[in-house]
């Protein structure tokens, strides 16, 4: 038999031996309370009968002379009281060894139940009888779930992400090494010349645009983009390959107090929070790593779409506001301006 089983098995029976001694606690206590009431409750009925009326004296003492006349009757009632106090004895002594009994019993039973390993000294929180203090027990077996549900989703989108062809890491565990040795001129390791060369082709594109870039930690550019009057944009570039993209208003800055660059501070502007959403899944969308520099540059095309943000009606229902907002939504192929809910 099974160690873990035999354990569970004394576990139950001492639970039943509990609740069976505590029952038989319960009718002693019973027994006694009757017992006592019962003894009590005659006296009374005689105090009670003598202070009664007094309308009927010669009945009264007629009564009392026949009783002295017979003492049987008496002699009988204190016969059934010694009765009375034997069988309550008796009872309480039968329902004492019981107890007893069942006592013994749960003393036996609880020496073979070995001691309950505790894996760490969180189990000890479990024994704690104050109410207030066990919720963080019940919170910690909550996170417990909640993690290993979280690992388990891991491992499926692990399985589902390694299907894809387009991989953006250099880590073996998601593309293959021999692909790697191959092509180690990638778009993440392009050298700074030809980010350069392809940034200034770009600002000799769109003259209506301003471009600049620096490197303020060494080897990822971080390009500037102004459209316009319209809105600011800064893209990091890792390489050829776009990393982050942050879009604010034309009255903001990028700039911290010390003057370092900002690419993590959003925009006031609920427009732009918006702008900048969509301009995420665009660089995911235009990501090419055969051909960066064209994804660089339908990237930038697409965002120069959004010059005369606040100037175009909807393609779709000819409003320029939509739950007070201008289209800040641009097709991919043709760039037509569409509201957040009237592009789908």
């Amino acid at each position: 038999m099974n160690k873990d089983t035999t354990q569970a098995e004394l576990i139950f029976q001492s639970i039943h031996l509990i609740q069976k001694l505590r029952h038989d606690v319960g009718q002693v206590f019973k027994d006694l309370s009757d017992g006592i009431s019962e003894y009590i409750e005659e006296p009374a009925e005689k105090d009670e009968n003598d202070g009664g009326s007094n309308k009927d004296v010669s009945k009264d003492k007629a009564a009392t002379q026949d009783q002295k006349d017979t003492t049987g009757p008496s002699h009988e009632k204190s016969e059934e009281h010694h009765e009375k106090h034997r069988a309550i004895l008796k009872t309480l002594k039968k329902s004492l060894e019981t107890i007893s009994h069942d006592f013994s019993d749960l003393e036996k039973t609880g020496a073979n139940i070995g001691p309950v390993q505790m894996f760490s000294n969180i189990d000890n929180l479990s024994l704690d009888p104050v109410d207030k203090n066990t919720v963080t027990h019940s919170q910690l077996l909550q996170s417990y779930k909640w993690t290993n549900k979280m690992h388990e989703l891991s491992d499926q989108a692990v399985t589902i992400l390694g299907q894809n062809t387009l991989k953006r890491t250099q880590s073996p565990k998601f593309t293959n090494v021999k692909k790697l040795k191959g092509n180690t001129l990638s778009a993440w390791v392009a050298p700074q010349q030809t980010v350069d060369q392809c940034l200034s082709v770009l600002n000799q594109d769109h003259p209506g645009s301003n471009f600049t870039w620096s490197r303020p930690l060494g080897g990822c550019a971080a390009l500037q983009i102004e459209i316009g009057k319209t809105l600011k944009a800064v893209v990091v570039l890792r390489g050829l390959t776009i990393e982050w993209v942050k879009i604010k208003g034309f009255d903001e800055t990028f700039k911290t107090d010390d003057g370092q660059i900002d690419i993590w501070s959003s925009s006031r502007y609920q427009v732009f929070q918006k702008l900048t959403h969509h301009a995420e899944a665009a660089s995911l969308h235009y990501y090419a790593p055969t051909k960066p520099d064209l994804a660089i540059k339908s990237f930038v095309m697409w965002l120069h779409g959004f010059s005369n943000l606040f100037s175009v009606p909807c393609q779709k229902c000819g409003k320029y506001l939509q739950n007070n907002m201008p289209p800040t939504w641009r097709d991919y192929r043709n760039r037509k301006p569409f509201h957040d809910v009237c592009r789908m």
